[in-house]
């Protein structure tokens, strides 16, 4: 049976966590103790639960940390079936985290594979949402406005290729973007945008061969409308 790489287990995560709580909150009070007994005891049981809260805190970030690492082991080794129990399990309980949401990401791309696109295209609007990773980001929403596009809802495709297009993290990705970007509006029929923007990536990118050569193929779709 594949292991991660990590040595540690996740009851040792929580039991360490659970102690390291606790004597945290233990010390707190023998330190403050007279500092307590003239606070109300509403005030301290507030500080107290905030403490523990903080800790329960990090103690969810390392455990999705800890999924996300096992999960990333079996698809390293070809194991997507595993890495889906474990994704599955990362985005159910632990969703509202980074690692969480990078989870839901690398779910949502097996999901792909399998043709699951309905599944795959909640996980990804969500982490459009709140994801941090630019180049993920990216990716995502390219992979929403696909998802759209082959349901015919065009409008939903363009906006989130703009969102792609607007939060490129090249200037080339960016002007990738939105050339895909312009064939939506070709297909939604906004022909004047498609044309403005064809304008705007000619001139940015005029000393960039490649770059005017995609440019030119899109501008045959725009002529041939």
């Amino acid at each position: 049976m594949l292991k991660p790489k990590r040595k540690i287990t996740r009851d040792q995560i929580k039991n360490d966590s659970f102690v390291e709580a606790i004597f945290d909150i233990r010390s707190y009070v023998m330190d403050n103790s007279k500092l307590l007994s003239r606070i109300g005891g509403g005030f301290v049981v507030l500080l107290l639960l905030i403490v523990f809260l903080g800790q329960s805190s990090k103690n969810n970030k390392r455990e999705a940390e800890f999924l996300l690492t096992q999960s990333n082991v079996y698809l390293d080794n070809g194991d997507s079936q595993n890495a889906k129990i474990i994704l599955q399990e990362l985005v159910d309980e632990y969703g509202n985290t980074e690692s969480g949401r990078l989870g839901g990401y690398h779910l949502a791309q097996l999901h792909i594979k399998n043709n699951e696109k309905e599944s795959a295209l909640s996980l990804l609007l969500k982490y459009s949402k709140k994801g941090e990773n630019l180049f993920l980001l990216a990716s995502a929403n390219e992979a929403i406005s696909s998802l759209y596009q082959e349901n015919n809802d065009i409008r939903n495709a363009i906006k989130y290729q703009t969102i792609a297009a607007e939060n490129s993290y090249s200037k080339k990705k960016g002007a990738l973007s939105k050339l895909k970007l312009i064939e939506l509006y070709i297909k939604d029929g906004s022909l004047n945008m498609s044309s403005n923007l064809l304008n705007e990536l000619k001139s940015e990118h005029k000393d960039d061969p490649d770059m005017i050569k995609s440019i030119d193929y899109v501008s045959g779709l725009l002529m041939n409308e």
